[in-house]
């Protein structure tokens, strides 16, 4: 059994007209979504940029392989990019409508790119949670209301499709593909007719009204949803259709890195179920969650964050590296917070 960078290997000789788009390589271009490229377009001033010129500008000026530990999708994607820079396949693939949007004031963090693929179709990916503080916090809101991340998606895919009559397949990992479902979901009639299929990658589901609409049903027949055997994930809510269980090299919570999942060729290595722990967990946090009203969780999740924000870091990473000075304003908060709910009882 092999993992992503098997398969790159593998598979990297083979132009698309000799191997047609498959599932894994819907997963390397939903990998390639969280590299970071806002300094890469302004940089080269272009709208259309292949793979391979993106990667050479990327590590020349951009990247820093000390930003995040081992076991992250945010430290495998640009190695991924670098190993399929050089590839038949990919190397020539091009990406345009790049966009990063970070709102503290709407919890925002949205990012997303289309691959123009060598057969004509589009791969539009949806990137998951990076490492700032408003995405984890947009994450926790899905389970509550429609989060302005939705309603980008939406308009991001209406907005790139109408200018062309291409082909689509839409995807993405983790909260990326639950933009993927949730904007094919919700796009104009017309362009959900192009879309050939549309991948979540061990993305969370939906609040029950949506999960169970009308629309979400209708994109069912295209839809490949994907969960490692020990998902978290994307057990969260309500799913919109039963997932294809994948084998990982890893264990627990990092079965979440798609770089981890077991493949074999060009196949996904998968078993029948998620595993017992991931069910007990997800049975736990289901339990817990139902017995919070919207409006505990609502005030639950802007708590929780607020100690974060306290610290003046808009991102995990520096929340880690704030020290005494960081711990000290959390701590300050907390307390505050806590004087504050005391007087609620």
């Amino acid at each position: 059994m092999g993992t992503l960078s098997d398969y790159i290997k593998w598979r990297g000789d083979l132009e698309f007209w000799q191997d047609g788009f498959n599932v894994i390589d819907n997963m390397v271009l939903s990998c390639l979504s969280y590299v970071p490229l806002d300094g890469v377009f302004e940089k080269y001033g272009a709208e259309v940029i292949d793979i391979q010129d993106v990667n050479d500008i990327y590590f020349k000026n951009f990247h820093d392989e000390n930003r995040y530990g081992e076991g992250s999708i945010l430290r495998d994607a640009p190695i991924t990019l670098k190993s399929i820079s050089d590839t038949n396949r990919y190397r020539h693939v091009k990406i345009r409508n790049y966009v990063s949007m970070h709102e503290l004031d709407k919890n925002l963090q949205f990012a997303a790119m289309e691959f123009l693929l060598p057969d004509g179709t589009s791969y539009v990916a949806f990137r998951g949670t990076d490492d700032s503080i408003v995405g984890w916090k947009e994450d926790f809101m899905l389970a509550l209301e429609e989060v302005e991340a939705e309603r980008q998606a939406v308009t991001y895919l209406n907005n790139i499709a109408s200018e062309n009559d291409r082909m689509l397949r839409v995807g993405g990992h983790s909260k990326g593909g639950h933009l993927a479902m949730y904007a094919t979901a919700m796009c104009d009639a017309a362009i959900r007719e192009r879309i050939l299929n549309v991948y979540s990658n061990d993305g969370p589901g939906f609040m029950e009204k949506i999960a169970k609409s009308k629309e979400m049903k209708a994109i069912c027949p295209k839809l490949i949803s994907i969960i490692p055997e020990e998902s978290i994930v994307g057990l969260l809510m309500e799913p919109v259709d039963k997932p294809i269980v994948v084998k990982s090299t890893a264990l627990a919570v990092a079965q979440h890195n798609l770089a981890t999942w077991c493949i074999e060729g060009k196949q996904l290595v998968t078993v029948d179920d998620v595993s017992k722990t991931a069910k007990f967990v997800d049975q736990k946090l289901k339990e817990n969650i139902y017995k919070m009203t919207d409006e505990e969780l609502n005030e639950f999740v802007d708590n929780l964050f607020s100690i974060f924000e306290s610290t003046g870091a808009l991102t995990l990473s520096e929340l880690k590296t704030s020290g005494l000075k960081g711990l000290k304003a959390m701590t300050k908060t907390a307390g505050s917070l806590s004087k504050k709910i005391t007087k609620k009882l």
